[in-house]
Order: structure tokens, then C-alpha cells, then sequence
């Protein structure tokens, strides 16, 4: 992310578009969500209910500081799924007339196509990894976790991965 998301997800917050917002992030909530609880049925409960803890909070005025619109919602899912592995409850409706795809909905899909066919030409584990980095928006312990690797594993993949990507769009650039 740059520092013109970062611009860009304030002035949405500024307009009052926080269901654009929410919407843009809402695969980013919907991955994290599915990799954390390994798809099962609760994954979506978790998610919806990150997208309220977020709506809720954003049309209080909350702002955590002034930390990036980003890196709240990462904050927000850790926290959401930390209370769902404690066993508090986290259920809550979303409004009805809220719409998780908004408008960006299918830029988002575009993007995220874009993405898996440029990882392709790399080897199975760096696919696995690089995906669930930069696609789930997996922190190096979760995705050692879900592959049941070692963290220093995921480490020497990312970078082999990136380094791969770089001399590839350098031969094709």
C-alpha cells in the first residue's frame, strides 16, 4: 500500500463514504477471515462481523490515532477473530441496506486476478506463500502456520518469490 491508498482511504472517511470504504477492503476482511478459521462455516460469521466492529466504530468518529485506514482494518480482524477463538460473542446484524461489493467491487476482483497470474510462473511454494501475503494479507507467522512450515521457510520464500517477480517484469519491462 502507498501513501496515495492511504490519502485515498482518508478522503473517503472525509466524504463519509464509509461503506465505500468498507468496500474496498471487504476481500482483504472476507481472505483473512477464511485463512484464519481454514474456511469453515464461521469464517463469514467473523467477517460480517469485522465489517460492522469497523462501521460502527467509523460512524462514532473513531480514528486510532490517525494510523492509516489499512492498517485499522488489519487491527480490527485480529481482534474480531482473537474474541471469536475466546468465545465472546461477536454477533451483530449489518444494516440491511449495506452492500459489502460496493462500486469497487469489480476492480477489486480485476486486481486480485492480476495478481494470481502473475505469481503463476513461480514455483508451487512461492505461489503459496506470495498469495496468502499479498492476497489474504497473511502476516509471515499465519501463513507458516497454515502451510506448516517454518517461519524462516516463508521468509526465504517471500524473498525468493520477489526477487523472481523483479527479474521477470525486468526481462518483460
Amino acid at each position: 500500500m502507498t501513501y496515495e491508498t492511504d490519502a485515498a482511504d482518508a478522503q473517503l472517511f472525509e466524504d463519509g463514504d464509509i461503506a465505500g470504504l468498507l468496500a474496498k477492503y471487504n476481500d482483504i476482511i472476507v481472505g483473512r477471515c477464511v485463512a484464519r478459521l481454514r474456511g469453515g462455516p464461521d469464517a463469514e460469521d467473523v467477517a460480517q462481523n469485522v465489517r460492522l466492529r469497523l462501521l460502527s466504530e467509523f460512524h462514532r468518529g473513531k480514528r486510532y490515532g490517525g494510523l492509516p485506514y489499512r492498517v485499522v482494518v488489519h487491527q480490527v480482524i485480529t481482534w474480531t477473530i482473537a474474541d471469536h477463538f475466546a468465545g465472546r460473542p461477536t454477533d451483530a446484524p449489518l444494516p440491511d441496506d449495506w452492500n459489502p461489493g460496493g462500486s469497487d467491487f469489480a476492480e477489486g476482483v480485476l486486481e486480485r486476478h492480476s495478481l494470481m497470474s502473475l505469481f503463476e510462473p513461480l514455483p508451487e511454494r512461492e505461489q503459496q506463500v506470495m498469495q496468502r501475503h499479498y492476497l489474504l494479507a497473511m502476516d509471515i507467522d499465519q501463513i507458516a502456520a497454515d502451510l506448516g512450515i517454518d517461519r524462516n521457510n516463508v521468509d526465504q520464500a517471500l524473498f525468493r518469490g520477489r526477487k523472481r517477480l523483479r527479474e521477470e517484469l525486468a526481462a518483460h519491462g
